[in-house]
């Protein structure tokens, strides 16, 4: 298989993903036929759809109206940490401010730089447009006409399985104790350690601890010393209660940032220039360089690495068999 079949294939299967996520949420698109369970995470969601929607300009124009009307709902210092390079927060800047403009709130420009004098498409299948650009966007960068507001948008359905992270903002607030709340009740295990709760909190450490802490002298929540960490427990059936659901149908938890983080990292390098020009041997040797620099990401996505051996050329085999795993696990629904 060619470099760019791959590229086809796992670009189809991540706009698909995000469509069917998005769908959910309220934006305007088909649902899938089957409700998702696990429970959305809104941020590591749009920062995956910022990049790979800009192969679907409907999709990427969909997802900023959406942004404007429920963006109320998003944690822009959690978007922010979850940036890894310069393009996340090239397009973070230029979503966040052109659903401010949208949304016909008030608000400062993006960050503080000068304007880039030289642009790149936002849409790579799409030529650089001749007319009037959109200034956010070009402000980051990225040069495509200015961006309207379909109004297609809804508010998500909060008491959707998908829309649980939203919901609980809207209870405890768009903040860490939220999304400390949403890892202790779709993790399923008696109890948690710190490091997973700030792994999947996305906020700083201190920040995570401070929540935690809040929350254990307000009684919702128990700690206990175990080893070098200290683990933290919730009472699944009084929140669930709370909530009007029977506890076993909590929503679950799915590990979004590294699957997403991963997908993205995949595209972009099969998006590069050249890959079919390569011979099969340095082809191969820079799929292996990539997966050993997503391996942490890719095994909490849940794809067993220890299974793909391949040696030389035919390593570029496993490294079809991977991405085409990480895309299925983020698409599964339970």
């Amino acid at each position: 298989m060619k470099a760019a079949e791959l590229r086809d294939e796992i670009v189809a299967d991540s706009l698909s993903l995000a469509w069917d996520q998005w769908s959910q949420l309220g934006l305007s698109g088909a649902a899938p036929p089957q409700r998702e369970e696990r429970a959305a995470d809104p941020e590591a969601l749009l920062l995956f759809t910022l990049e790979v929607g800009r192969n679907d300009p409907r999709l990427f124009d969909e997802v900023l109206d959406w942004l404007a009307l429920n963006e109320q709902l998003l944690s822009v210092q959690r978007l922010r940490n979850l940036c890894v390079d310069p393009t996340d927060n090239a397009l973070v800047n230029a979503a966040l401010w052109s659903s401010i403009r949208a949304g016909q709130r008030r608000g400062g420009a993006p960050g503080g730089a000068a304007a880039p004098t030289r642009l790149e498409p936002l849409f790579p299948m799409i030529a650089t447009p001749a007319g009037e650009l959109d200034g956010a966007f070009a402000g980051a960068g990225f040069a495509r006409t200015p961006v309207r507001r379909s109004g297609k948008s809804q508010p998500p359905r909060l008491l959707d399985p998908i829309c649980f992270a939203l919901r609980l903002r809207r209870l405890l607030g768009v903040g860490v104790r939220a999304e400390v709340v949403r890892a202790l009740l779709t993790i399923r295990a008696p109890r948690l350690s710190g490091k997973v709760i700030t792994a999947s909190a996305a906020f700083a450490q201190r920040n995570v601890r401070e929540g935690l802490t809040q929350l254990r002298e307000a009684g919702v929540i128990d700690a206990v010393e175990l080893a070098d960490d200290r683990h933290y427990a919730i009472h699944h059936a009084e929140w669930a209660a709370l909530l009007g659901l029977d506890t076993p149908y909590l929503p679950f938890h799915f590990d979004w940032i590294p699957t997403y983080r991963a997908l993205t990292a995949i595209v972009r390098w099969l998006q590069r220039p050249g890959l079919d020009d390569l011979t099969p041997y340095l082809l191969a040797s820079q799929a292996r360089t990539l997966v050993d620099e997503l391996s942490t990401d890719i095994a909490h996505a849940g794809v067993p690495l220890g299974m793909f051996t391949a040696l030389g050329p035919d390593f570029w085999d496993d490294f079809a068999a991977i991405a085409r795993m990480l895309a299925g696990k983020a698409r599964r629904s339970r």
